[in-house]
């Protein structure tokens, strides 16, 4: 690199930093100055040249970064924003939330199909084998035996903590501000409305009239061990030990424990010890299920169960191997075969739901999980009587059939966009998009259109181009009168027609939508400078235009349609604005090791499905991610023995292990989304979430880096063999890229298609 060209990234580097510290000091306001703005740029480390042009880039296409930050950011921005927050200026920015759960106390290290999140969620998607269990679950930690899943976690001893209220050594439920912890006895439960005496208190238990608090409890009569009267019984008697009844209790068994010195029921151990009821150990047993030694969960007809096979035994119901009824299998037949409650003779374990008799794990007073979210959708689309109007009755269907109903739990507990949406059904009934225009734009904006285009409420329409519509109106609006004389209808008529133009033909995207969006912030840019310059578009000279094109190198591709609109309806004399030249591509691989690649991707069972379609397509294809994610299954077909990918207008033929693969997904259970698929039957070859619109190319490309597929570098290498080897009108043909840009490939390659254009023109003998 040459001394020019050090001086001017250093130069570039310098106005960057500028632009952040103006951008600060103009958002916090006059309580930040320079170098405490300077400061909080090093410590989020946005002052490093890398990280500070990537930012640079980002806030200029977000200019409202710090005030409504987006969830597809730099990583120094949430930094930037906790510090500036810690800092006190609090009010003056926004911070950015997980994009699953919102919350914004957590670091987003980690970037998601769907955004920064927080550890939590992203490690709660990824299942592996549990080294304790050996079943597949949410890993939280590595032991030295290795993975450990969250239920067999929770009955860690390595986990205990000492509660700060009784001084048991036991699982903690709550930290305390202090640091310190309380067990899940000492915790504060959470309270609802009594469904007996109406009071506003703990929950004691649920009963089929709703949830009741203690003092409405009333426990079955027993005869009492002390006073020999029938009353309701505080302590039921076991392992030899009478009941005792609740005016007996305390009297008769309270004393001082010797583990926690707490004055509480209980008795002696080995007739030395005396230890309250908590305190006192438990023996510990073979799980009847996995053969571990831990204090059971549980008596089944099949023995001892521990915490971890009882909660996995009652969410997964099995079939049954004497009556073939799906069921929870608490017992074992003489054969050692799993069967259910009855058939085992213990009628009492048969865990189905109240309402629906469904089997499985009981979520919340004897209601399913299904039972469950079916009520709190109605509450959250119905209107006063619970009814649901009828242009929301797809969405209700879709969330109460949903295959993840967890996970519509959650969302509906938690989700910003859940009440948002809730709010938006009691003030229309019948959405349309407009309803959602007038909203401020982000996530959980954009999260419940997606929905309610996926699940057939909304129509589908070119978003890219719709949300380019609201920007150019809303920017617009703010620029001065003698401004918008001009930048209007260069925006309106020239920009956002010839993107209507485009969308209409289905070639308009996202980066396309971004494209128009960065021509109007130059000319924003471009019309102020004239401004401070005290220029005009008729006094403009050449001169003048070489000066701020030199002053904004990076500047010069946005400009380039406003002087050439400008020229043409002669705003301005004739100016010469050259466009920058087209770089060569520059990256590649060796031949062996791109074959070596393909291999990999066709036959390596380890590396994910996603990664290794998207890896073959861009080594057989030369295609690139975003047009990878945009197949649709409807373009895969077969025909007797081959099989044949549509990639633009023509059928290509497939290798068969290919075809193969992509049969495997199209089959598959394919998007982790609640939803199946869209409610117009469209299904992306690479669903994202939710299934109405593709997986994020982003993504797959670090999907394929992190498995050792590069992607640019296996795209030219694999466009380079294509247009060596075929004609280069065929490759247009073939894989739909414009004519043009397949022509340059052939030149660079060194191959014309000259010869075969010739040869097409000669006629036939």
């Amino acid at each position: 690199m040459t001394k020019w060209h050090v001086r001017k990234r250093a130069a570039e580097l310098a106005e960057i930093r500028a632009r952040l510290l103006a951008l600060l000091e103009k958002t916090v306001g006059p309580d930040l100055d320079a170098a405490a703005a300077q400061s909080f740029l090093e410590q989020a480390k946005a002052w490093l040249p890398t990280n500070a042009r990537v930012l640079d880039r980002y806030i200029t296409e977000h200019p409202d970064a710090l005030t409504a930050p987006s969830s597809f950011c730099p990583l120094s921005l949430p930094r930037l924003l906790r510090l500036l927050r810690d800092a006190g200026h609090g009010e003056a920015i926004t911070l950015l939330g997980c994009a699953r759960c919102g919350r914004t106390d957590l670091d987003l290290r980690r970037m998601a199909p769907d955004g920064r999140c927080c550890p939590w969620c992203v490690h709660r998607d990824e299942l592996k084998e549990c080294a304790r269990c050996h079943q597949q679950g949410h890993i939280v930690t590595t032991r030295d035996e290795g993975p450990i899943c969250r239920i067999c976690y929770r009955v860690d001893p390595l986990t205990f903590k000492t509660c700060a209220q009784c001084g048991r050594h036991v699982a903690p439920n709550t930290r305390c501000d202090d640091g310190t912890v309380l067990c899940n006895a000492c915790a504060p439960k959470p309270k609802r409305e009594c469904a007996q005496c109406g009071a506003v208190a703990p929950i004691w238990a649920n009963r089929d009239e709703g949830p009741i608090c203690r003092s409405c409890y009333d426990t079955a009569a027993r005869t009492c061990g002390a006073c020999g009267e029938v009353r309701p019984v505080a302590v039921r008697g076991t392992g030899g030990r009478p009941s005792f009844c609740t005016h007996c209790y305390k009297a008769a068994l309270s004393a001082e424990c010797s583990s926690c010195a707490r004055i509480r029921p209980g008795y002696k151990i080995e007739g030395k010890e005396f230890r309250c009821f908590p305190c006192a150990p438990r023996s510990t047993k073979a799980c009847g299920s996995c053969g571990e030694q831990v204090i059971p969960q549980a008596i089944w007809p099949l023995g001892p169960v521990c915490h971890p096979c009882y909660s996995r035994r009652r969410r997964r119901p099995g079939t049954c191997a004497d009556c073939g009824s799906t069921a929870v299998l608490v017992g074992r037949s003489e054969h050692g075969n799993d069967v259910c409650g009855p058939c085992a003779g213990a009628d009492g374990f048969e865990y189905r739901c109240r309402r629906c008799d469904s089997t499985g794990e009981p979520y919340s007073g004897g209601l399913c999980i299904r039972c469950i979210v079916s009520d709190r959708v109605h509450d959250l689309l119905g209107d006063e009587d619970g009814v649901i109007p009828g242009p929301l009755k797809p969405l209700a269907d879709a969330l109460t059939s949903a295959r993840r109903p967890y996970s519509v739990r959650g969302w509906i507990d938690r989700g910003p966009s859940a009440k948002l949406l809730a709010q938006l059904t009691r003030d229309h009934p019948e959405l349309t998009h407009e309803h959602l225009d007038a909203l401020p734009r982000g996530h959980a904006t954009n999260h419940i259109r997606e929905v309610l285009v996926t699940t057939g409420v909304l129509p589908r329409r070119q978003e890219a181009f719709a949300q380019l519509q609201l920007w150019v109106k809303e920017n617009l609006d703010q620029l001065s009168p003698h401004h918008q004389r001009i930048i209007r209808p260069f925006a309106e008529w020239h920009v956002v027609r010839d993107a209507r133009r485009r969308a209409d033909r289905g070639r308009y995207t996202t980066g396309s939508a971004t494209a128009d969006r960065m021509d109007i912030r130059v000319t924003i840019e471009f019309m102020t400078w004239l401004d401070e310059q005290g220029l005009t578009l008729g006094s403009l000279t050449q001169d003048d235009l070489d000066r701020w094109v030199t002053a904004h190198p990076t500047r010069r591709r946005g400009l380039h349609a406003f002087i050439r609109w400008t020229s043409a309806r002669r705003l301005t004399g004739k100016l010469d604005l050259a466009r920058q030249p087209v770089a060569l591509p520059s990256q590649f691989i060796p031949e062996d090791e791109h074959l070596d690649q393909l291999k990999r991707c066709l036959n390596d069972e380890s590396i994910p499905l996603p990664a290794r379609i998207a890896g073959a397509l861009t080594r057989l294809y030369g295609l690139p991610t975003i047009r990878i994610v945009a197949l649709t299954t409807d373009r895969f077909h077969r025909e007797q023995d081959d099989a044949y990918l549509t990639i633009d207008r023509h059928p290509v033929l497939l290798p068969p292990k290919l075809a193969r693969l992509i049969e495997q997904q199209i089959n598959g259970p394919g998007s982790r989304s609640v939803f199946h698929k869209a409610a117009d039957g469209t299904r992306f070859l690479l669903p994202g979430q939710p299934a109405s619109k593709p997986q994020n190319p982003a993504s797959i490309q670090r999907l394929m880096k992190k498995h050792g597929l590069p992607t640019i570098s296996a795209r030219n290498t694999a466009m380079i063999e294509m247009v060596m080897e075929l004609p280069p009108i065929v490759v247009s043909d073939l894989i739909g890229m414009s004519p043009s840009t397949t022509h340059r490939w052939a030149q660079y390659a060194q191959n014309s298609w000259a010869e075969y254009l010739a040869a097409c023109a000669e006629p036939e003998e």
